[in-house]
C-alpha cells in the first residue's frame, strides 16, 4: 500500500459481512512484523503431509493463501486480525470473534475464517516459546480442530469452521490440558462479590442489588418459567461498617432472606473485573475430585510460572453438570457428577437447560417429559422422569478459589446446613403454583 489507510478505509474495500465490536483503536495502534507472507510454507507442508491432504485440496488451499497475501488491504487487515486474534485469550479480551467473509475475496472467500485461524497457529507458538513454554504443552493444541477441518476439507470440500470462539481457543494455543481439564484465562463479570472471613476462613457470596429471583432462588424466567407471587429482589445495604445482601447458598441458588456481614471480619476475594481461569471439561473418564484437584494444582502452577502478569484469583466454569437438580435424581454415594460439583461454590446463570438437554438427550429442543420410551442411560432415565413432574433443570456456574484448591474432596463450600436448605427451596416455585391453581411458563 502507498500509505497507510484508516481503518474505516479499509474494510470499506475489505467488505467483511462480519467483524467483532471495538477493533478500530486497536487496529489504530497496530504495527506490522513485516513478513511477506500469511502462512509460512514448510508449516504449511507439515500439515498437508501430516493429514495426507489430497493434491486437489493441497491447491484449493494454497491458492486461497495466494489469494489473501495478492490483495494488499486483505493481506495487511488480516496480519492485523490474527496479531490481536493470538493475544485477545490472555487479555481476556470480550471481543467475540466468530466466522467473518470478505466480499473483496471472491473466488476463494468460503476459505477465509479457516485460513484466518490456521495462520494463527505459527505467530501464538512462537510467542508460547519466548515465554520458554515446553513444546510438549502446546504442540498438539491447534490438532485438535484441526484435524477435524482439514478432513472435512478433503472428503467433503467443507470450508465452515464449526463454532469459532470455541476452536479458536486452539488454533491461538491459548487453552492448555493439564491432566484432566482445559484451562483457558477469563475475566469475572458476574453480578456478586465473594468474601472469606480472616478467622474462619469461610467464604460467601453475596449477589448484587435489582436481579428478580424465585421463590427457588432461580432467576425469574429461566426456561421461560416465572413465579409472580413467590418472587424477590436481590438487595444490598452498605455502609462503613457492614453489608446486608442477598447470600449465594453454594447449591446454586439465591437465599430469599438477607445476610449481614462485619466489614472488619471479611476480606474480599474476588469482584467484577477479577482473573480467574476457565475450566472446561473433555469427555472421557476421570471426571472425579481427585482428578480436578490435580489438574487445579497443576494450572495454578503452570499460569505462575509461565504467565505470571496475569493475576489468577481461581477458577470459573459454567455447566448442567453442576446443577444441583441432578442430586436429586442421582445416587449421591456413587454419582460422581455429584461429588464434583460438591466442591463447588456453584450459582445461578440466566441459562436454561437446554444444555442438558443436548447433552442428555441429543437435541436442545428435546422433551423427555412427552417421550415414553424407555432410555438406555441411567442419568437420561432419572432426568426424564424428574422432567415429567413439571420440574425443569438449569445450567449454573461454578468457582473455586485458588487457596481452597488442597481443600477438594472434602466440600471446601457447601455445608450440610447448605444442602438442608436446598432441600426445602428446589422447586419451591412449583409447590407454589399448584396450591395457587396456576401455572406460570
Amino acid at each position: 500500500m502507498e500509505r497507510p489507510m484508516n481503518y474505516k478505509e479499509v474494510t470499506a474495500i475489505c467488505e467483511f459481512d462480519y467483524l467483532p465490536d471495538g477493533l478500530e483503536a486497536k487496529y489504530d495502534r497496530y504495527l506490522p512484523d513485516g513478513e511477506p507472507y500469511l502462512i509460512p510454507r514448510d508449516f504449511l507442508n507439515e500439515i498437508f503431509e501430516r493429514y495426507q491432504t489430497p493434491e486437489e485440496t493441497r491447491q484449493w488451499i494454497e491458492q486461497g493463501i495466494l489469494a489473501i497475501e495478492e490483495d494488499a488491504v486483505l493481506f495487511h487487515f488480516t496480519k492485523f486480525l490474527v496479531e490481536d486474534l493470538c493475544s485477545a485469550r490472555n487479555r481476556c479480551d470480550e471481543a467475540h470473534y466468530t466466522n467473518m467473509t470478505p466480499a473483496c475475496m471472491k473466488e476463494y472467500g468460503e476459505l477465509y475464517s479457516f485460513l484466518l485461524l490456521l495462520t494463527c497457529v505459527v505467530p501464538s507458538m512462537k510467542m508460547l516459546e519466548k515465554r520458554s513454554v515446553p513444546l510438549t504443552y502446546y504442540e498438539e493444541i491447534p490438532h485438535q480442530p484441526l484435524k477435524l477441518q482439514m478432513e472435512k476439507l478433503a472428503l467433503q470440500g467443507d470450508a465452515k469452521v464449526h463454532d469459532f470462539p470455541w476452536v479458536m481457543n486452539f488454533y491461538t494455543c491459548s487453552i492448555f490440558l493439564l491432566d484432566r481439564f482445559y484451562f483457558i484465562p477469563y475475566r469475572f463479570e458476574d453480578s456478586f462479590t465473594m468474601f472469606r472471613h480472616r478467622d474462619t476462613q469461610e467464604v460467601l457470596a453475596l449477589r448484587h442489588p435489582g436481579e428478580d429471583f424465585r421463590s427457588d432462588g432461580q432467576r425469574n424466567g429461566i426456561n421461560d418459567v416465572y413465579d409472580p407471587q413467590g418472587r424477590f429482589t436481590s438487595e444490598w445495604q452498605e455502609n462503613a461498617e457492614f453489608i446486608i445482601a442477598n447470600r449465594i447458598n453454594p447449591m446454586g441458588f439465591v437465599e430469599r432472606e438477607t445476610t449481614p456481614i462485619l466489614k472488619k471480619d471479611w476480606d474480599t476475594v474476588l469482584q467484577k473485573g477479577g482473573t480467574l481461569l476457565a475450566l472446561h471439561i473433555p469427555s472421557g473418564p476421570g471426571y472425579t475430585p481427585d482428578r480436578l484437584r490435580n489438574s487445579m494444582a497443576m494450572a495454578i502452577e503452570f499460569y505462575d510460572r509461565y504467565f505470571p502478569e496475569l493475576p489468577i484469583r481461581g477458577f470459573w466454569s459454567s455447566s448442567w453438570l453442576y446443577d444441583t437438580r441432578l442430586s436429586l435424581v442421582l445416587d449421591n454415594k456413587k454419582s460422581n457428577i455429584v461429588h464434583v460439583q460438591r466442591q463447588f461454590y456453584n450459582y445461578p446463570t440466566d441459562e436454561g437447560d437446554g444444555m442438558l438437554r443436548y447433552e442428555v438427550f441429543g437435541d436442545r429442543n428435546a422433551d423427555p417429559a412427552l417421550n415414553t420410551d424407555e432410555y438406555p442411560s441411567t442419568l437420561q432415565r432419572a432426568a426424564a422422569e424428574y422432567m415429567r413432574t413439571g420440574a425443569r433443570f438449569n445450567t449454573l456456574s461454578m468457582i473455586v478459589l485458588k487457596e481452597d484448591i488442597s481443600r477438594i474432596g472434602s466440600m471446601p463450600y457447601i455445608t450440610d446446613a447448605d444442602m438442608e436448605l436446598f432441600r426445602r427451596t428446589v422447586d419451591s416455585h412449583l409447590q407454589r403454583s399448584e396450591e395457587d391453581g396456576e401455572i406460570f411458563a
